[in-house]
């Protein structure tokens, strides 16, 4: 019983023993396939890190090899550089040797085109100032051909028989007085002296428009004439214009109106707004005619009028226009400020 025992246990013992060889055995192939497997990694690794060093020491050998060129190309590019230097700096030296040329002709260009253009502005300004002078000079003409015209007219009227003068009809006129010949020759003066006068206040210039007037009143006694005159009398000294600024419209009334009807009229009105602007309109009377409007646009006076603002007066406005019941408006507005 005891060696059929021990017989039993001993297999036992085998079999145990047998299954812990076969566990080490599987652990041992294990770990024998993980150790081939780590070196074929590293002997993998170890073929990368030489391969990689061989391609790092080829392209190590190229950057040697490349690092003379750059150098040369290097070299190269300072040269061009300073080629290109010289290069501006002779073209620069050029330039200047002919800018030097070009400064002095173009300073004398301009120096021409100044002087041409300051004598064309000298000529245009002086043929104006002329121009508006000129306007009373014709006015002028006007009253002196229509007294001639009276005396021409008192003198027919005159006849003599035996020794004996006597008048017959009626007269028309009568021989201008002291007074009206003054008038004449104070104006004809103001319109010589307006040619070396820049400006003129305008108390001086309504005084000779009054004198003006009052020769019309004399010239055409049928004419009522109003003069509204709505400025202060500070305002009326303080106010600079140019000469016979003014006188253009009476003499385009006296010319171009119809004042001998016992109807016929002139009226002028003088005043200032908020915005110092200046405002002088006249209404005349005129006859019934269809050409009046052309006639007196296109009258010698107010052509000069029209040069004058435009010189002088840009920002003005010269406004002439016909009015129902045969009248006629001729209206200035110049900016004092």
């Amino acid at each position: 019983m005891n060696y059929q025992y021990d017989y039993i246990s001993s297999s036992n013992e085998l079999e145990s023993l047998q299954e812990d060889f076969a566990v080490l055995f599987l652990v041992c192939l294990i770990i024998s396939i993980l150790f081939i497997l780590l070196l074929l990694r590293n002997w993998y690794n170890l073929y990368k890190k030489r391969s990689f060093r061989k391609k790092y020491n080829s392209l190590k050998t190229q950057l040697l090899q490349l690092q003379p060129i750059e150098q040369q190309l290097a070299n190269k590019t300072t040269e061009v550089f300073q080629l290109e230097k010289q290069l501006e700096d002779y073209k620069e030296k050029f330039y200047n040797t002919l800018s030097e040329k070009d400064k002095e002709i173009a300073l004398k260009k301009e120096e021409l085109d100044h002087q041409k253009n300051a004598y064309e502005n000298y000529l245009r300004f002086k043929n104006i100032e002329l121009n508006t002078t000129r306007l009373g000079a014709h006015f002028l003409k006007n009253i002196i051909s229509q007294i001639y015209e009276d005396l021409e007219d008192t003198d027919i009227s005159y006849s003599s028989f035996l020794g004996f003068h006597y008048r017959f009809g009626k007269v028309s006129s009568k021989l201008p007085p002291l007074k009206a010949l003054k008038h004449i020759f104070k104006l004809l003066d103001y319109n010589v002296n307006a040619l070396n006068k820049k400006d003129i206040h305008l108390k001086e210039e309504l005084e000779y428009i009054d004198m003006f007037l009052e020769l019309i009143k004399y010239l055409k006694p049928h004419t009522s004439i109003e003069f509204k005159n709505q400025l202060t009398k500070k305002r009326t000294k303080d106010i600079v214009i140019k000469p016979t600024l003014l006188f253009p419209f009476i003499e385009n009334a006296l010319k171009h109106g119809s004042l001998n009807n016992d109807d016929s009229f002139i009226s002028i009105v003088l005043k200032e707004d908020d915005n110092n602007m200046l405002s002088y309109s006249l209404v005349n009377s005129i006859e019934e005619r269809e050409d009046y409007k052309t006639t007196s646009k296109n009258s010698f006076g107010l052509t000069a009028l029209k040069q004058l603002l435009d010189a002088y007066y840009p920002n003005s406005e010269l406004l002439n226009k016909p009015l129902p019941n045969n009248q006629y408006l001729s209206e200035l507005t110049i900016n004092l400020s």
